[in-house]
């Protein structure tokens, strides 16, 4: 039996199973697919270079995809701290959801050079980070520091899920201007071209029963 208000201990066990299933279905047998074919890069119709770095287990066939992990639909292996795979003025559109938290501040400005090295003239880099402003008005609203503290410092379940680096509107355009990016904007994920994708830019932050909407959500022009 469980306590009131517990999750049921067959529950738990339900859904562990299910987790290790899905992690063994995407790992596991993604790198094993990844052996005999290797994913082609998509050619889109408009001739459009779209590039999704950090995409996990994403994968809008309009985009390439590029992330750590040898999955199945991963085209690039890398990650945003070493570009190496993209060519230099070749895509039109690069995405991050929640990715450049992850990096030393100390970091920021040159791998937003690189970035926008990466960009066609003209191109586009959209990014979406944990609103630091955002945070402070859910710890207003609700007085609970507790309730912040994942999006603001990570869930810390594994190496790779710490941030390093915090954002305010004002800093983050700062920081694009600065790498040498213009017509910095905030753009909408419900509207915003190409983009299809369920994921922290549109999600909403439940805390006590209430809503809050949790990203920064910037793009700025090469």
């Amino acid at each position: 039996m469980s306590k009131k208000g517990q999750t049921p201990l067959w529950l738990r066990v339900w859904r562990r199973g299910k987790s290790k299933l899905k992690d063994f279905r995407v790992l596991c047998l993604g790198r094993l697919m990844r052996t005999f074919r290797t994913p082609r890069i998509p050619a889109n119709a408009d001739g459009k270079v779209l590039i999704h770095i950090g995409c996990g287990e994403l994968d809008d066939p309009r985009y390439i995809n590029m992330d750590k992990r040898k999955l199945s639909h991963i085209h690039l292996i890398g990650d945003v701290e070493d570009l190496s795979p993209i060519p230099k003025d070749y895509a039109d559109l690069i995405y991050m959801c929640h990715i450049l938290e992850h990096v030393s501040h100390l970091k920021l400005k040159d791998i937003l050079v690189n970035l926008r090295e990466r960009l066609k003239d003209g191109g586009v880099l959209r990014i979406s980070v944990p609103d630091f402003d955002k945070m402070i008005h859910i710890y207003r609203e609700t007085g609970t520091l507790a309730a912040i503290i994942p999006p603001l410092m990570g869930g810390q379940g594994y190496p790779e899920n710490y941030h390093a680096s915090v954002f305010t509107a004002e800093y983050l355009t700062k920081l694009l201007t600065e790498a040498g990016l213009n017509s910095v904007r905030e753009w909408d994920p419900a509207s915003a071209e190409y983009h299809d994708f369920d994921d922290w830019s549109g999600r909403l932050y439940a805390v006590g029963g209430r809503q809050f909407p949790i990203s920064l959500n910037l793009e700025a022009i090469k």
